[in-house]
């Protein structure tokens, strides 16, 4: 398995790192950009999603949302952490997210 550019250190580390992701709320994380983010139902994608923290939020508030993160440990965690909302998790990385775009068959624009 070749290791994603810019994710040393995030496996060994999975499960403190998602401890400590999720001690931080996402309403104060993303305080200045609420206003922001859409009120009704969309569709989102969390590129870099780790342990699922701002994903779950999303899901939450009735997003349909696409997590993707590379690391397996933290993706791992999110997914069990994550386990009762409807998150679909995906093993992908930027720039090309090949594996997110084949999944989901929907054209994502940004």
């Amino acid at each position: 398995m070749t290791q994603v550019p810019g994710t040393a250190g995030y496996g060994a580390n999975a499960a403190a790192l998602a401890q400590q992701y999720e001690t931080l709320r996402f309403a104060d994380v993303h305080r200045e950009v609420l206003h922001l983010f859409p009120a009704a139902p969309s569709r989102v994608l969390d590129i870099g999603a780790g342990a699922g923290r701002d994903a779950a939020a999303l899901a939450a508030l009735g997003h349909r949302v696409v997590a993707v993160e590379p690391t397996p440990e933290l993706r791992a965690e999110g997914m069990a952490r994550h386990a009762a909302l409807p998150i679909e998790w995906i093993d992908d990385h930027l720039p090309e997210l090949i594996r997110m775009r084949a999944a989901s068959g929907t054209t994502w624009s940004c």
